[in-house]
């Protein structure tokens, strides 16, 4: 039987990681001076950039609570040492909404998005009557606020359960802010099955929520760029690489934090498993990207066919396609198939980020076409610093909340190793012993 899980390290916060903190701060400051410079430079440019940035990481932090969500749903044990920091990256999800909405509403609307200054170009009977800026704003703020109000619920009832058991352990000494969550606090028994039982039921209305209402924020936020090309697929290749990027991002901060968090010795069976799903999301990835590629290309249909072609054929966008492709499949499918190197932190880190690198130019490639006509790529040192920076704050927020709760889900009873599981050991490895 798989050794038990010892919460008692784990009760108190870790405190803030002082030097990557500071990291983090710093490049969100430099991602902040370098979009109010591209700002007087190119504003369009920049505004698609910024654009990019806001769909990467608020669908990565709604990314991180799905997959604390399906862990819940399906008891699973294996991920339960991930689930706080997944937790964690849900908590960047309000301040991403608001800074989408504030690019929006400050001229990136009007700026990027045709339909908005032209919508005598839209063709169809619908088009025009769903493309309009009240109707676009009002869905997004409905799927957004439903979103953010189920994710709120969730997070609080499971922070509520360990903050509470925490506070017990430490005799109250604990962070003051804790207070709000865990008053009239009745015991750790009544507490703790109660809030499993909240987060269990609120997991599947999250779920739909998360796919219907990501696969809107794909149609609206996204394709709508270019309102004559259209996939009813990409929705959900959207939300699906935004759990990918979850998994992939969770691997990350468990790696290069697992020191800091104390994670060692507890989180490096969960890493085998993890490595398995990232094989397994960039062959999802894969396959929805050629269904919707295949009907398309060998259909020749006229209005979607030129998005194609100006991605994979035009250059200089057919070089960062083929990228894309090495970086978001061949390289994590390759790798990821090794079960040795999913044990080992460093190549597994850095097949992580090279993944993590790849959809983010996946989106780039996706958006910047629809806005930029130039012959030349518009990655610059501006847009650098600018995707830098969104890290940073993403980083700055993770960061924060992770130093200032228990790293784990301390009260979690799928924390311990089931009790009917049997681990088969050979003989002699057992008369070793």
């Amino acid at each position: 039987m798989a050794h038990p899980f010892d919460p008692a390290p784990h009760y108190a916060p870790r405190g803030k990681p002082a030097k990557a903190l500071m990291i983090a701060k710093v490049l969100a400051g430099v991602g902040l001076a370098a979009f109010v410079a591209g700002l007087f430079m190119d504003p369009t440019r920049t505004r698609a950039m910024a654009l990019i940035c806001l769909v990467y990481f608020t669908g990565l932090s709604f990314g991180g609570l799905i997959f604390a969500v399906v862990q819940t749903l399906t008891l699973a044990r294996w991920g339960r040492p991930l689930k706080r920091i997944a937790e964690s990256f849900f908590v960047f999800a309000p301040i991403g909404v608001a800074l989408l909405f504030a690019l929006l509403l400050t001229g990136g609307l009007h700026d990027l998005y045709e339909w908005a200054h032209s919508p005598e170009l839209l063709h169809g009977p619908h088009k025009p009557k769903y493309l309009q800026p009240g109707w676009f704003y009002f869905r997004l703020a409905a799927f957004m606020g439903v979103l953010l109000l189920l994710g709120r619920h969730y997070l609080r009832n499971s922070l509520r359960a360990d903050l509470g058991v925490a506070s017990e352990k430490l005799d109250g000494k604990h962070p003051a802010w804790w207070g709000r969550f865990i008053q009239d606090w009745q015991g750790e028994a009544t507490e703790v099955a109660a809030c499993q039982k909240r987060m269990m039921t609120i997991s599947p209305f999250y779920a739909i929520a998360y796919a219907v209402g990501l696969s809107f924020f794909a149609f609206d936020v996204v394709m709508s760029l270019n309102p004559h090309w259209y996939s009813n697929m990409f929705g959900g290749w959207f939300f699906c690489s935004c759990l990918w990027l979850a998994f992939i991002w969770s691997g990350m901060v468990s790696i290069r934090g697992r020191r800091w968090l104390g994670l060692e010795g507890i989180v490096d069976g969960a890493w085998h498993d993890l490595g398995k799903l990232v094989l397994a999301f960039s062959m999802v990835w894969a396959y929805m990207f050629y269904a919707q590629l295949l009907p398309i290309w060998y259909g020749n249909m006229t209005e979607e066919i030129g998005f194609l072609l100006v991605r994979l054929k035009l250059e200089p966008w057919t070089y960062v396609a083929r990228l894309v492709g090495v970086m978001c499949f061949l390289v994590p499918f390759g790798a990821m198939t090794s079960r040795g190197l999913k044990k080992m932190p460093t190549g597994f880190f850095l097949v992580l980020v090279i993944a993590a690198t790849g959809v983010f130019l996946e989106r780039f490639l996706v958006t910047m076409p629809n806005v930029w006509f130039e012959s030349t790529l518009p990655l610059g040192p501006i847009e650098i610093a600018m995707a830098a920076g969104m890290a940073g704050l993403f980083l700055t927020v993770v960061l924060t909340f992770l130093g200032s709760v228990p790293p784990v889900p301390v009260s979690d009873p799928y924390m311990q190793p089931h009790p009917d599981d049997v681990h088969v050991t050979p003989s002699r490895t057992a008369n070793a012993h």
